[in-house]
C-alpha cells in the first residue's frame, strides 16, 4: 500500500467511525480521589452489557494526554480512575475542567465521546506572593487613612476560593475588605494616632499579622516595618 493508498484508508476509517459516533455521555469526579475509583458504568449507560464490551474490545482512545486518568474494567463495565487527577494542573483557574475522552468498540466500530467533569476540592492553601511585606507609615498619618495591602493568591476556585482577611488584635490598624472583579482585595485603615517615639507602638506592629483563609485552609504573612 502506498502512501496515497494509505492515507486514503485512514481517512475512510476515520468518516466512517464519525457517521457511527454516540451522543456525549458525561461523568463528573472530584479531583484528587484514590486510584481505582469507580465513576460510572459505561456498559450500563451505553445500554449493552459487559460481556460484550469484552467481545468487543472496547477501549478508551490511547490517543491524547487525558486517556493516562481513566481506564474501563470491560468485564464490569466500571470507569474508573488510574491516576492522580490535580484540577488545578489540568484547568488552572477555569470555572469549568472537562476532560474529553473518545472509546472504541469494534465489531462493528462504534466510537463514543466521554466529557469528564473535574470538580474542584478545597486542596489549596490561600498565600500571599511574599512571605513579608514592608509597609510605610508615617506618623503624622491621618485616622482613616487607608493602605493597600497585597493580594491574597487562592488556587481553588468557586466556593472554595479565598474568602477573607482577618488582621491579628491590635489598637491602631483594622482591616477592610473589598471584592473586587477578579479577586477579593484588602487595606489596612488606621484607627488611632501613630507616635514614632512610642516603643510600645513599635513593638506591637512588629506582630501584626494579616491572615488569608478559606474554610478550613490558613495562610499567614507578617507586615512589619
Amino acid at each position: 500500500m502506498d502512501v496515497t493508498e494509505s492515507y486514503g484508508f485512514w481517512i475512510v476509517l476515520f468518516m466512517s467511525l464519525w457517521k457511527s459516533s454516540h451522543g456525549q455521555i458525561v461523568y463528573s469526579v472530584s479531583e484528587e480521589v484514590n486510584k481505582g475509583t469507580v465513576i460510572g458504568n459505561i456498559a450500563k449507560d451505553l445500554k449493552i452489557s459487559a460481556q460484550e464490551l469484552e467481545s468487543r474490545m472496547f477501549q478508551i482512545m490511547p490517543a491524547g494526554s487525558n486517556a493516562k486518568y481513566f481506564d474501563v474494567n470491560v468485564k464490569t463495565g466500571s470507569l474508573f480512575v488510574k491516576d492522580r487527577i490535580d484540577r488545578e494542573e489540568l484547568c488552572g483557574s477555569n470555572q469549568k475542567c472537562a476532560l474529553n475522552l473518545e472509546a472504541l468498540a469494534q465489531n462493528p466500530h462504534r466510537l463514543y465521546r466521554l466529557e469528564i467533569i473535574i470538580i474542584d476540592m478545597n486542596d489549596n492553601a490561600p498565600f500571599f506572593p511574599d512571605s513579608t511585606y514592608i509597609l510605610n507609615v508615617t506618623e503624622i498619618a491621618n485616622e482613616g487613612d487607608r493602605f493597600p495591602l497585597p493580594t491574597a493568591k487562592d488556587s481553588d476556585v468557586g466556593s472554595n476560593s479565598l474568602k477573607d482577611y482577618n488582621l491579628s488584635s491590635n489598637e491602631y490598624f483594622s482591616i477592610d475588605v473589598h471584592n473586587g472583579q477578579k479577586s477579593m482585595l484588602a487595606e489596612l485603615a488606621l484607627q488611632k494616632a501613630l507616635d514614632r517615639e512610642k516603643q510600645a507602638f513599635w513593638k506591637l506592629f512588629r506582630h501584626l499579622v494579616t491572615i488569608a483563609y478559606v474554610y478550613s485552609y490558613h495562610c499567614a504573612a507578617l507586615f512589619s516595618s
